[in-house]
């Protein structure tokens, strides 16, 4: 009798034990989701993620694709995310990196999408290998719904998916990448044979792999871009060193702009140039803040989050979030309400 309980626990826990190997980075990232106010999640993966396996795959061209990665590699199997297809495809944001007075280039960022209703969360990534990085997944993106929240632990794990959602982010070398819409719904589809990127996956992978501007550059040339949802993007990217690009592609050619100001309208040389659905709003946007950065030779923190809340809105915008490289931090503020802040830091203890 003794012997078969002995065989039992050593059974059981061999169990436990190969449950924790396979899930134990899951599980415990599943466990760190914490709820921080109304309309914000904070959640902390350490380890891998298999973003070198999905690459190693061909990566993904579509939000379909990330998900089903996630249910095979991450989960495997066990978790099987159905995202609704009722995502509106109405956004736009602001972007604006400036000199700071603390001797860094601080960043400013607005994310505008008029008609959602859903949470933010503030995602920390800590891979096995790569750069640890904080970033920013707004829930409806994938499609999980406006009311959808991660309050179950099946809910939990998937959150794993908001490493390959992230809509901006900076990472521990200050590499800086947000996603906003380029002005129409020319939606890019490269095929060259190269792995496929989604707009958020290649951000996940520039944060993860890119110390300054040049290796982001280089490594968008190694992919083929896909548009999300139904829209063309570009995307601004600033370093520490100062040096500030928005990336854009027209005609499926990756254009690149030397500009610290982004917001919804074409920037490179092109057939384009300038033109947007939002034309008024998005030139209007870009001025002011071209106006503020030309105003003063270098800001504080405090000044530069009044800029970018200048075209900030109450209607429109789900979050407006300041990283500051001095600190390693991000500022978040939500729907233009800029009396309650909330500070995230890059390497904070796990």
């Amino acid at each position: 009798m003794k012997k078969t309980v002995v065989i039992l626990v050593l059974v059981l826990i061999a169990f436990i034990t190969a449950v924790y190997i396979v899930f134990g980075d899951q599980y415990k990232a599943a466990t760190s989701v914490h709820f921080v106010t109304e309309g914000m999640y904070e959640y902390t993966f350490e380890g891998d993620y298999g973003l070198d396996d999905l690459m190693a795959e061909g990566g993904a061209a579509s939000s379909d694709d990330l998900v089903r990665f996630v249910t095979k590699f991450l989960t495997h199997g066990l978790v099987n995310p159905e995202p609704s297809k009722d995502i509106s495809r109405d956004f736009g944001c602001s972007s604006i990196c400036a000199p700071c007075t603390n001797g860094t280039f601080c960043v400013g960022r607005n994310f505008d999408w008029p008609g959602a209703n859903g949470d933010l969360v503030i995602v920390h990534s800590h891979p096995k290998t790569g750069y640890s990085s904080i970033a920013s997944f707004y829930i409806p993106f994938l499609g999980f719904g406006d009311n959808w929240k991660p309050e179950s632990m099946q809910d939990k794990l998937m959150l794993l998916a908001s490493l390959f959602g992230a809509l901006d982010g900076m990472n521990e070398k200050g590499l800086y990448v947000a996603d906003l819409v380029a002005g129409d719904q020319d939606e890019t589809h490269q095929d060259s044979g190269k792995p496929n990127v989604t707009t958020t996956l290649a951000i996940r992978l520039l944060l993860n792999k890119a110390a300054n501007v040049e290796e982001a550059l280089q490594l968008l040339n190694t992919y083929d871009h896909h548009s999300d949802v139904g829209f063309a993007h570009h995307l601004a990217i600033s370093d520490a060193e100062g040096r500030n690009v928005v990336v854009e592609w027209v005609d499926n050619k990756m254009l690149v702009t030397e500009s610290a100001l982004c917001t919804n309208h074409y920037l490179a040389p092109s057939s384009k140039q300038g033109s947007s659905l939002y034309y008024e709003d998005s030139h209007r946007r870009f001025d002011m803040l071209q106006n503020w950065r030309d105003s003063l030779p270098a800001m504080t923190k405090e000044q530069l989050t009044q800029g970018i809340s200048s075209v900030a809105s109450k209607e429109y915008t789900r979050w407006t979030v300041v990283f500051d490289r001095k600190t390693m931090s991000a500022t978040y503020y939500q729907n233009a309400d800029f009396s309650q802040p909330y500070v995230a830091f890059i390497k904070r203890e796990l």
